[in-house]
């Protein structure tokens, strides 16, 4: 299911606001003042579709609801009991209730009460121990580093419920919700890119916490040693499917199996394109080429061989096969950050990840990249490597710390990465320079003055 509409009435108690999503471009940027409510829209929509209900009673609105293009509304309401309506917009702690509406069928409700005595059965320390760049600051409070949000206990389990070990009280809270509401939430995944996303948390043991607990590094340097992982596992693939096929691969050759009876000439171009991608492998840092076959022997084909050649190409083609997803991913992040970075280039490493060369061909360490270099590959690494396909990705001030020029260039990679990763993406920008010449992209937020 893909959304085709977001709405929000009261807003502050102020604003209403209605953006209608790009369904052909897949890209709709929305822009306006200060205070008019972008990053409170995206943080609501991801709030909606991840289930965090603390936040959502924290923002001041009467309904908010999303479109899908299965001709359906959810929609969510504020109510509080005994209490005038333009006093619900200023309390927090009220009941939250969803809708679903859809054609000529009967609404569905599920209402979400708060947490009340949650403290009491709830191990606190558990949240002190797994949750990265926590402080508790009271009984039932914390403060989160990264962004210096004070928390209530709620909002704690609703943003890192994920990251604490499953009990009994987590599970019967996710019990009560209805089939109908996960249905929803699952059939949109959703990834939010904040404008705090220089760190990230990580669960790897290192030489100051050999207990492996969850703790907060730099973005770049978790995202480096996550592409390894990524690459580790591929080889992994390849390296089975490579053993399981040559073993096979003298039966299928005596019994005579092929998948195609290919022409010398067709062979010969079959051969030109795997050096091709063999070559384009080695580049990505995904092979080796010392331990690699060069294709380019096999040029000469002798007839009574064609055969024997016809049987090896279907076997290459399968096994480089499985590099396939990533290549792309990683030459296109590669060609985004070397179009971009003056006087350093990236390149990928099997063992290393990251590998960044300054102009002198000196070593430059990750986190020694300038802010908006970071936030320039934090943001499309996430953008290529962390999203599935068919999500609504969200971006807030992706033009922080980015000079204009990347400013400008940056819907252009936007689209390429749109096409790869099939998604639908929503950003919030103060930046003309991030809309550039494709204002038929925006929706503009106004206020009741102007609306």
């Amino acid at each position: 299911m893909r959304i085709t509409k977001i709405s929000v009435t009261d807003l502050f108690g102020i604003f209403n606001h209605q953006i209608p999503l790009n369904s052909d471009d897949r890209i709709t940027i929305i822009h306006g003042p200060n205070g008019i409510g972008k990053t409170v829209l995206l943080t609501v929509t991801n709030a909606v579709l991840t289930g965090r209900n603390s936040v959502l009673r924290t923002v001041p609105f009467s309904n908010f609801s999303l479109t899908f293009d299965g001709g359906f509304t959810l929609s969510l309401r504020k109510s509080l009991k005994g209490q005038p309506e333009n006093e619900a917009l200023e309390l927090t702690g009220q009941d939250l209730v969803f809708e679903l509406r859809k054609s000529n069928l009967k609404p569905k409700y599920h209402t979400v009460k708060p947490l009340r005595e949650m403290r009491m059965h709830f191990p606190l320390g558990m949240i002190d121990q797994e949750v990265p760049g926590i402080e508790r600051i009271g009984q039932t409070t914390w403060l989160f580093a990264p962004t210096q949000e004070t928390l209530s206990l709620e909002e704690v389990l609703d943003r890192f419920g994920d990251r604490l070990p499953v009990s009994r009280e987590l599970r019967s809270l996710k019990d009560t919700e209805p089939a109908w509401l996960r249905e929803i939430r699952g059939s949109v995944p959703i990834r939010f890119i904040e404008t705090q996303r220089l760190l990230a948390a990580t669960r790897a043991r290192r030489p100051r916490d050999p207990e492996g607990r969850t703790s907060m590094i730099p973005a770049v340097i978790n995202y480096s040693e996550e592409l390894v992982t990524m690459i580790q596992s591929k080889l992994a693939e390849y390296a089975s499917l490579s053993q399981s096929l040559d073993r096979s691969f003298p039966t299928r050759l005596v019994k005579g199996v092929s998948a195609t009876q290919q022409t010398i000439e067709q062979l010969r171009e079959d051969l030109k394109r795997l050096e091709e991608k063999r070559t384009r492998l080695m580049v990505a840092g995904l092979l080796d080429k010392e331990q690699e076959i060069d294709f380019r022997e096999f040029f000469n084909i002798d007839p009574t061989n064609r055969h024997v050649l016809s049987v090896y190409i279907d076997d290459v083609k399968q096994k480089l096969g499985v590099f396939d997803e990533l290549t792309n991913k990683i030459d296109l992040l590669v060609k985004i950050v070397n179009n971009r970075f003056l006087y350093k280039q990236m390149s990928i490493g099997k063992k290393d990840g990251f590998v960044f060369r300054a102009s002198n061909e000196k070593k430059v360490p990750s986190p020694s990249l300038s802010s908006g270099e970071q936030h320039e590959l934090v943001l499309f690494y996430e953008l290529l490597f962390k999203v599935k396909p068919n999500s609504l990705i969200l971006i807030d001030e992706p033009e922080l710390s980015l000079h204009v020029a990347w400013q400008q260039q940056f819907l252009d990679d936007l689209h390429e990465i749109a096409r790869l990763s099939d998604v639908d993406i929503l950003i919030a920008t103060h930046s003309p320079q991030i809309i550039h010449d494709r204002w038929d992209l925006t929706v503009q937020l106004k206020g009741p003055d102007n609306a």
